[in-house]
């Protein structure tokens, strides 16, 4: 009876750490962002790193035309209107720096590097642990980002259809929630502490505390689920509309990440 009870407890643990270690493989190093945004008077990111060959867009988000303007006279765009873009291919390695003629004070930087011979073959796939923030991150946050919806999700049909099953799942992906959560948030702060000034200052601090209070939420909301399932009680209203919440929450800190990332 022992065995079999600490089988019960044990197995979804062990399938989080399959599933991780499944998932891992998938997400190799980050590939090079092609694509400058051109928002707030600023080029973000403002230093860019690309293989030759590579083509680089610059998008206009800002209400004013700008020019991206090589400092050596090598390229110009000419005015790119609001809403516009423009591409330009590199060939030569090297750091190629370039500006706003319209508005000096905007600088930004692309260094290219040669681009090394690949080999495309399966018996050169090789794969790396992730060491990066900004490959930790993005692991961690599609946990995050499945697991309290789906947690909400089967509390909910436990409830309308009376199925204690959906409840216990519903405890055990809150419980995984809140131990995966404050990784995420620290991989988050840890990503903007290398890389914060190549994103939106105002958004980037948004989404930083945004994410720690999700964190200590999530464990709030474990330790106030665990007492329910301890007393083999359902879920109540309250608990439920609490998780909603922080489930919007979430989908607004996502939306946060998408306009740092891809400037939409």
């Amino acid at each position: 009876m022992f065995a079999r009870r600490t089988w019960r407890i044990g197995s979804p643990l062990l399938f989080l750490f399959v599933l991780i270690a499944a998932t891992l493989p998938l997400f190799g190093e980050i590939p090079a962002q092609t694509t400058v945004t051109m928002r707030e008077m600023r080029f973000s990111p403002a230093k860019l790193e690309i293989n030759t060959g590579e083509t680089v867009t610059w998008m206009n988000e800002d209400i004013f035309s700008h020019t991206v303007t090589a400092d050596d006279g090598s390229f110009d765009s000419g005015l790119i209107a609001p809403g516009s873009t423009w591409q330009h291919s590199f060939a030569n390695a090297g750091s190629v720096g370039y500006h706003c003629r319209p508005h000096p004070n905007m600088a930004a930087t692309v260094l290219v590097s040669i681009a090394a011979a690949q080999d495309q073959t399966s018996a050169s796939l090789k794969w790396a642990p992730p060491t990066a923030p900004q490959q930790f991150h993005p692991i961690l946050v599609n946990f995050t980002a499945a697991l309290l919806p789906l947690a909400f999700l089967s509390d909910l049909l436990g409830r309308m259809f009376r199925r204690p099953t959906l409840h216990q799942a519903g405890w055990w992906m809150t419980l995984y929630a809140a131990v995966i959560t404050p990784l995420t948030a620290l991989a988050g702060w840890w990503w903007k502490r290398s890389a914060g000034a190549d994103l939106p200052p105002h958004l980037v601090m948004v989404h930083a505390w945004l994410g720690s209070f999700a964190a200590f939420a999530f464990i709030g909301l474990a330790a106030w689920r665990w007492r329910a399932q301890k007393l083999g009680d359902p879920p109540s209203t309250a608990y439920l509309t609490c998780a909603f919440v922080l489930v919007l929450a979430l989908v607004y800190q996502g939306s946060l990440g998408g306009r740092m990332l891809f400037g939409k």
